[in-house]
C-alpha cells in the first residue's frame, strides 16, 4: 500500500504542475500578446470567416504548447486512476485504510467526472473542484506516505499546534489562489508591496466568491469582471503574508525542537513559495513562474504533513 500510494503521489505532483499549466494557459497567460489576450474565454466577434482563416485556426492550435500537455494530462491521470483502483482493493481485501481508500476512490472518479463533463476550464465552480479535488488527493496521499515517520525528538504542543496552523493557513491560501485564477485576477495588481496604492479588499470581495456565476464576455471576448478581482487579489497577498510568517515561526521552533532537516525544508520551501510569488508579479506573470509558484504549494503541503507527522508521533526508545 505505501509503495502504490509513493508511486500515486508523484503522479499527482506531476498532475499538479500539468494542470496548473493548462489552467493558465488556457486563461492567457503565456501566450504571444500577453496580457493583452489574458481572460480571453471566448471567439471575438467575426464577420465572415473564411476557410482559410479556419484553417490557419486549426493549424495554431496544433501548435500550441497545450497540444501535449492534455494529451499528457489524460495518461498520468489514467495510470493514476488505476493505481487508486488497485490500492482501494488492496485495502478491502485486507481490510485495512478502508475509508482513506474509499475516500481517495471518490475524490478519483469525482475529478474523472468534472473532467469530462464540466465543459471547460472557465467555470469558477470547475477550477475550484479541480483545484480542491486535486489538492485533497495530494494531501491524503502525503498522509499516508509520511504519517508514521518517527522523529529523533518529542515535539511540545506548543509546536504541534503551530505547524498545524500553519497547515491551516497554506489550505487556506491555497484556496484563495485558486479563487484569484477562477476570477481572472492575477493581474489586477501589477504593483508591489501594495495594489496600486491600496492595502485592503473592498466591499466587493464576495462577489469573488460566488463560484455559481458564470464569466460573461465582452465583443473581444475577455472575460468581464470588475472590483472584486483586485480585492480577492489583495486578500490572497494578504493571507500569504500571515502564512509566510506562521510557517517560518512555525519550523523554527521545529527546528529549535531537534525536528531539523524537516524543519529547514519547511522553512525553505515557504520562502522560496512566497518569493516566486513576488517575482511573478515583478516579471510579468511569465508562465513557467506562475507554474512553479502552484506546484511549490503543493511541496509545501507535503513538508508540513511530514513536519506534523513528526509533531505528531512519539520517538520509538530502543
Amino acid at each position: 500500500m505505501r509503495a502504490l500510494a509513493i508511486v500515486s503521489l508523484l503522479l499527482v505532483l506531476a498532475l499538479v504542475a500539468v494542470s496548473a499549466y493548462l489552467r493558465l494557459q488556457n486563461s492567457g497567460i503565456g501566450c504571444p500578446d500577453w496580457p493583452a489576450c489574458y481572460g480571453q474565454i471566448d471567439a471575438a466577434e467575426e464577420t465572415a470567416p473564411t476557410v482559410g482563416s479556419t484553417y490557419e485556426r486549426l493549424v495554431r492550435e496544433a501548435q500550441e504548447p497545450m497540444s501535449w500537455a492534455t494529451p499528457a494530462h489524460r495518461l498520468v491521470a489514467s495510470v493514476l486512476g488505476l493505481l487508486i483502483v488497485a490500492m482501494t482493493l488492496i485495502s478491502l481485501w485486507a481490510r485495512r485504510d478502508r475509508l482513506l481508500s474509499l475516500t481517495l476512490l471518490g475524490l478519483t472518479v469525482f475529478l474523472a467526472w468534472l473532467g469530462i463533463y464540466s465543459g471547460g476550464l472557465h467555470s469558477p465552480a470547475v477550477v475550484m473542484g479541480n483545484l480542491v479535488g486535486g489538492f485533497t488527493l495530494l494531501g491524503l496521499l502525503g498522509w499516508m506516505v509520511v504519517r508514521n515517520v518517527r522523529p529523533h525528538a518529542n515535539a511540545s504542543r506548543r509546536v504541534r499546534r503551530w505547524v498545524a496552523a500553519a497547515l491551516v493557513l497554506l489550505c487556506t491560501q491555497i484556496m484563495l489562489g485558486g479563487l484569484t485564477s477562477a476570477n481572472f485576477a492575477a493581474t489586477a495588481c501589477m504593483s508591489v508591496p501594495d495594489c496600486h496604492g491600496t492595502w485592503l479588499p473592498g466591499g466587493d470581495l464576495a462577489k469573488a466568491f460566488d463560484l455559481s456565476r458564470p464569466h460573461e464576455t465582452g465583443p473581444s471576448g475577455h472575460a468581464l469582471g470588475g472590483a472584486e478581482r483586485a480585492d480577492i487579489h489583495k486578500l490572497h497577498r494578504l493571507v500569504a503574508v500571515v502564512t509566510l510568517l506562521t510557517t517560518l515561526f512555525a519550523g523554527g521552533l521545529a527546528a529549535r525542537g531537534r525536528l531539523g532537516a524537516t524543519a529547514i525544508v519547511v522553512i525553505t520551501l515557504a520562502a522560496l513559495e512566497f518569493g516566486v510569488g513576488v517575482a511573478s508579479i515583478l516579471a510579468d506573470l511569465p508562465i513557467g513562474i506562475a507554474v512553479a509558484h502552484n506546484w511549490l504549494a503543493a511541496v509545501l503541503l507535503l513538508g508540513l504533513l511530514r513536519l506534523f507527522a513528526l509533531c505528531r508521533n512519539r520517538q520509538v526508545l530502543l
